[in-house]
């Protein structure tokens, strides 16, 4: 036999030990799980990418510098005096940073660490040396008299004031072999468009010098990077007070994150002690009770708990963005015991106000928490935890609610409510309105119009938050970079990946061999120069054989000749005995590994060398520009080890749309299906569900007439639209019946309920309509919209269609026996005949009625007594 709810009801109201101690033990284990779970602050969990994509943007946000701080100086006129002040914040960044969270810091260009490349590059020219080098230097040498006239030039040189500069170059390299490989290191140098000023880095108007920090948190570990940008404005403060002209401002994306993160706790600290202000006194007004509004807090407050519980088992950490988004989340919960209460101010006897809403909060939570299931398939990692955490919370809600909640509500006096307002708009019938009805049909054509142009943006920069300096300095940023970037060009990322560096090495020279016919047809502009120096150790043995078989042909005349001229143009008889000695050994590949080459994976190409986050993936990037009409023929070619941050986007963009598609359709089926399982009849579940639908039109038709766009953000919004809505059209529905059936004045007492929550939800959402960040703004401009919407239809449909049901069809639309008899446990209803009257639930049937209820019989369980059997067929 199933167990009712006034069942347990009946058993906690007599096992008072029990139910305390069953709370207190449930509470207990959700507060241990609580402490197991991790919490993270990446927003980039939010977007919707597939493995390969989120593969791609870890790949680009390493190798674009997205975890770099740049430090500006700001001292116009006067560059020796920002010099100065640079130094001391330097100093005592060096004296003071015992955590060693600025180790990376650079303040000027080391020139002897620029040489010491150089140096490197040179001492090991045969293995940077590619064919086209030994068909440039056979050319040279099959110039007459070539030797000479190179040493007579470099003779000129050294003649010149900044020949200690080139004196090691010409060392190294004497006949002008090698200067293409130089040429190629030097290209591979970020070309920012910068000064130089005693190696200090200035922007080229010299207003600025740039100091530049890699953050050690990356970018998106917001709470880390916050301290390391109060130590960082904290040594500004300390080391800068004898410089006060000087001042600094900090941009990069660690930044810009913590500037969003302090936004967003800055704008709910205000929004929410505006809104529980206000929320409190809806809830003085509607219920003169502390402890049932207490009562209300702290229901909603062990759903949190139940759900945080849930998290742990299912999860090992979770974003908290996802928890801040609960608000949303708790406006929902909090229909519960409000509707619960509120039903109880009408109807005293705790157990049958049970029964009485029992269904209608069940069956609204299943459908809720199915609409909100239905995330849990989503790529987006956030969307999915926010799914699971949604239902979660709202099951823990309902559990509340339905097991503990009846026994500790305040029903005497002083629960008497203040209301005379709200009845008066309960009163309210707009069903009975024809021109309200004729509006609203005019008004639903022109938006359904509308709506076919709403538009989502998947433009991440639209819901950050930037101060007005960082935004100006951003812009001045992305100035120098592309000042020199032809806008017809486009950058692809070709990547190689494996276990280790070796193996993404390998990899990426066969991805790249086209590279070269592509540069050659002129598909491909420029291209990075990191495969010109760092390659596999087979490519490295085939360098090794072309250096031994070019020595071994012209070694003795270059040396020979080398050292005839060299003596006629007065040169010692050392000044050539590295680039001798290059010609004299060949190189070792036993010794050679990725180690080996540290001179330039640490300085020039750091930023073509990255890892996976979990540190067991290498990959080895190599950036080229790209012909845009070319893109796609290029990528085409080189297949898919290859990207462009626009494919990236379109990406985003594509699975937002595919999610939001997707989000609308699963929900819309959910809630439809459940609540024709549920009420048994289709006409039932179109009243409860079309005013849902109704809403969704006017909410994508309202916004696009105020501009408003889908975000990555906002679109959560939709399953929290459906979650709301069809709360309030089942509760509508379910009073609809109620009334019918039963001739007992019920809806009124849910109208009531409604509007308490939609106030509840309009404040408590819709304060962060003031928020400064674009992202919160716009969870309350939808919101607005939604409730809006949704309270409107909930409260015009489903009435307006009941009653043209019931008239026009002369049907009674009773509880039929299906999900509803069985969970909630409806008593098999009993119609007598006394005196001649037919007697149902203590009242007499209507002949209309009465002409139906062979009909109704199909449907409605019911036990008749001996003189109805033969006239019901029972």
């Amino acid at each position: 036999m199933m167990v009712k709810i006034t069942d347990i009801f009946d058993f906690f109201s007599t096992h008072r030990k029990i139910r305390g101690g069953s709370l207190i033990v449930l509470s207990v284990i959700f507060i241990s799980l609580l402490f197991s779970l991790r919490f993270s602050e990446d927003i980039s969990d939010f977007l919707p990418l597939g493995t390969k994509e989120r593969e791609q943007m870890s790949i680009y946000q390493n190798i674009s510098g997205a975890n770099k701080l740049f430090l500006l100086f700001s001292n116009p006129g006067d560059a020796d005096y920002t010099v100065d002040a640079i130094e001391s914040f330097i100093e005592y960044i060096k004296e003071n940073d015992s955590d060693h969270l600025c180790e990376s810091l650079l303040g000027q260009i080391d020139m002897e660490s620029v040489a010491n490349v150089s140096t490197f590059v040179y001492e090991n020219i045969p293995l940077f040396l590619i064919d086209k080098d030994y068909e440039r230097i056979d050319s040279l040498l099959s110039v007459p008299n070539y030797i000479n006239s190179a040493l007579e030039k470099d003779k000129q040189v050294l003649m010149f004031p900044s020949s200690s500069l080139v004196s090691n170059s010409i060392t190294y390299d004497p006949l002008d072999f090698f200067s293409p490989v130089m040429d190629r290191l030097l290209s591979s140098y970020s070309q920012l468009g910068f000064e130089l000023y005693d190696n200090y880095i200035f922007t080229p108007d010299m207003s600025r010098a740039v100091v530049i920090l890699d953050s050690p948190f990356g970018s998106s570990e917001t709470e880390k990077n916050s301290e390391l940008l109060r130590f960082l404005e904290k040594a500004y403060k300390e080391s800068l007070c004898e410089y006060p002209n000087v001042s600094m401002d900090i941009i990069g994306g660690p930044a810009i994150a913590v500037g969003n993160s302090s936004r967003i706790k800055k704008d709910s600290i205000i929004a929410i002690s505006f809104s529980i202000v206000l929320i409190i006194i809806l809830l003085f007004y509607s219920f003169n009770s502390l402890k049932n509004i207490l009562l209300i807090f702290l229901t909603v407050g062990w759903g949190l708990l139940f759900a945080l519980g849930g998290m742990a088992i299912f999860r090992d950490n979770v974003s908290i963005i996802v928890i801040g988004i609960s608000s949303v989340i708790l406006g929902i919960a909090i229909n519960y015991p409000l509707h619960l209460i509120s039903h109880i101010a009408h109807q005293p006897d705790r157990r049958q106000a049970l029964n009485d809403i029992v269904s209608p909060l069940v069956i609204g939570n299943i459908t809720t928490v199915g609409a909100f299931m239905a995330l849990i398939p989503l790529k987006s990692t956030a969307l999915r935890d926010l799914g699971l955490f949604a239902s979660l919370l709202l099951i823990g809600t309902i559990v509340f609610v339905l097991l503990y909640l009846p026994h500790y509500i305040l029903i005497h006096g002083d629960n008497k409510r203040n209301t005379r307002l709200l009845n008066h708009i309960a009163e309210f019938s707009p069903e009975n309105k024809s021109w309200l009805i004729l509006c609203t049909v005019i008004i639903t054509i022109i938006l359904l119009i509308f709506s076919f142009h709403t538009e989502f943006d998947s433009n991440m920069s639209h819901i950050n938050y930037m101060t007005e300096s960082q935004t100006r300095d951003m812009l001045y940023f992305e100035d120098l970079l592309t000042k020199d970037e032809s806008h017809s060009a486009q950058t692809l990322f070709v990547f190689g990946k494996g276990d280790t560096y070796a193996d993404a090495l390998s990899n990426i020279e066969r991805v790249v061999e086209p590279v070269e016919e592509l540069s050659s047809i002129g598909l491909i502009k420029k291209q990075n120069e990191v495969l010109s120096f760092l390659v596999s150790k087979e490519e490295l043995a085939r360098r090794s054989g072309l250096w031994t078989s070019f020595t071994e042909r012209n070694y003795s005349y270059i040396t020979t000749s080398l050292k005839d001229e060299a003596a006629k143009a007065g040169f010692s008889a050392e000044a050539f005995s590295h680039f001798t000695s290059l010609m004299t050994n060949s190189p070792s590949l036993s010794t050679y590994d990725i180690d080996y080459f540290e001179p330039l994976t640490k300085t020039v190409f750091k930023q073509s060398l990255t890892m996976s986050e979990d540190g067991r993936m290498a990959y080895v990037v190599c950036p080229v520009n790209v012909e845009s009409s070319k893109v796609d023929d290029v990528k085409q070619v080189i297949g898919d080890n290859c990207f462009e941050v626009a494919e990236i986007n379109r990406a985003m963009t594509s699975s937002l749309s595919d999610n939001f598609n997707y989000i609308g359709l699963a929900c819309s089926l959910i809630v439809f299906f459940f609540l024709w399982f549920s009420f048994g009849r289709i006409e039932l579940a179109i009243i409860s569900f079309l005013p849902m639908a109704i809403s969704w039109v006017w909410i994508l038709g309202l916004m696009a007439l105020l501009g408003i766009k889908f975000n990555i953000v906002n679109i959560i919004l939709a399953t929290f639209i459906f979650g709301q809505g069809d709360d309030y059209t089942i509760f509508m529905t379910e009073g609809c019946q109620y009334e019918y059936s039963r001739r007992l004045p019920i809806l009124k007492s849910y109208k009531c309920s409604i509007i308490q929550s939609a106030a509840i939800m309009f404040v408590g959402i819709g304060t962060l309509i003031v928020a400064k960040h674009p992202a919160m703004r716009s969870l309350a401009e939808v919101t607005i919209i939604g409730m809006f919407s949704v309270v409107l239809m909930a409260y015009l449909i489903p009435p307006l269609l009941f009653k043209w049901m019931t008239t026009k069809k002369s049907t009674p639309l009773l509880y039929p026996y299906t999900i509803k008899s069985l969970l909630f446990g409806q008593p098999h209803n009993v119609i007598a005949l006394v005196e001649g009257r037919y007697i149902y639930k203590g009242k007499e049937i209507e002949r209309r009625i009465r002409l139906n209820l062979k009909y109704v019989f199909r449907w409605i369980p019911v036990q008749c007594s001996g003189d109805t059997r033969s006239l019901f067929g029972c």
